[in-house]
């Protein structure tokens, strides 16, 4: 098999989004991969610093200084050095760390964080652009919406410990819904630092999935949730309807006092949550996954 000679380069954290396309990638066959960036080994910056279990630790194949995570514009030559041949595919998946366009057929940017991060500089140094984030394209961005991983986020046999679990970063809106659910009798988990396996577990032992994003974005537990077939209750943003029906799919809210009716609302009958759930579990396992969004990008930059 001609194998299709690709790079991907981004910080390489123990949970990054990053992560996930690897993942994707790493299950392909007709891929030979090459994955680069400052690497962190077991930490994270969240809270401060967060050390995770070593058993989530994927060591990059050119590891590079944690020390350039802040470095603006890297020279690409000490990595395009190391590499056995020219690329493919080059793919920049920046969270806040970039090269200066590196060597390759094409080299694609993809956006992770298009809410909190100015792209600009990143968009002209790139032949494909891809925007993970609708309200925050400009023109010439390709969407390539958050997705799900196959063989993280997937229903499991659990039995119902809490009432709702949101883990995730603990904004003020977040914590205050969190607290008028504790107020009101529910049992709500609320953590940061919780990945994977773990993760999986504790929103498989939940009742209702939460999320509440920090801005216009539709978090990537949102489609998690959804692969995970857990009931979800989040607020309204402008990217749920391009691909979810509300009532059908989840149920929305804009304020806490909504939240707090959406979460009895799914609790007080648990048909009516069972088939929301296994409504949007079968849409987005059918076309969502990163494999799938693997798929549109070799399609997109005309590697397949």
């Amino acid at each position: 098999m001609n194998k299709k000679r690709i790079v991907i380069s981004g910080l390489i954290f123990p949970v990054t989004m990053l992560h996930f396309f690897w993942r994707a990638f790493e299950r392909r066959e007709d891929v030979d991969l090459r994955v680069v960036g400052p690497f962190s080994n077991d930490w994270i910056p969240w809270k401060g610093g967060i050390r995770l279990p070593m058993r989530y630790v994927k060591y990059p194949h050119i590891p590079l200084p944690q020390n350039l995570s802040g470095s603006v514009g890297m020279s690409p030559a000490f990595i395009q050095g190391q590499l056995p041949w020219e690329p493919d595919l080059w793919i920049q998946i920046d969270a806040g760390w970039w090269l200066q366009k590196p060597k390759a057929t094409v080299v694609a940017h993809i956006a992770t964080d298009p809410h909190v991060l100015n792209y600009d500089r990143q968009r002209k140094e790139c032949d494909v652009f891809f925007n993970m984030q609708t309200p925050y394209m400009k023109p010439g961005d390709r969407y390539l919406p958050y997705a799900y991983d196959k063989e993280i986020h997937y229903p499991i046999l659990a039995d119902k410990v809490y009432n709702a679990a949101l883990v995730g970063l603990q904004y003020e809106t977040r914590t205050k819904l969190v607290n008028r659910l504790r107020q009101g009798g529910l049992s709500v988990y609320y953590e940061t630092g919780i990945v994977y396996d773990e993760y999986r577990e504790i929103y498989n032992q939940s009742d209702v999935a939460l999320s509440w994003s920090s801005l216009l974005d539709m978090p990537a537990r949102v489609w998690e949730a959804f692969a995970m077939s857990v009931p979800l209750v989040t607020n309204r943003v402008p990217d749920l309807s391009n691909w979810f029906v509300e009532k059908d799919h989840f149920l929305g809210f804009n304020d806490v006092d909504e939240a707090e009716r959406q979460v009895r609302t799914l609790l007080n009958d648990p048909e009516y949550a069972a088939e929301m759930s296994e409504n949007v579990y079968r849409k987005v396992t059918a076309a969502h996954s990163y494999d799938h969004r693997v798929n549109e990008i070799l399609s997109v930059c005309k590697i397949i």
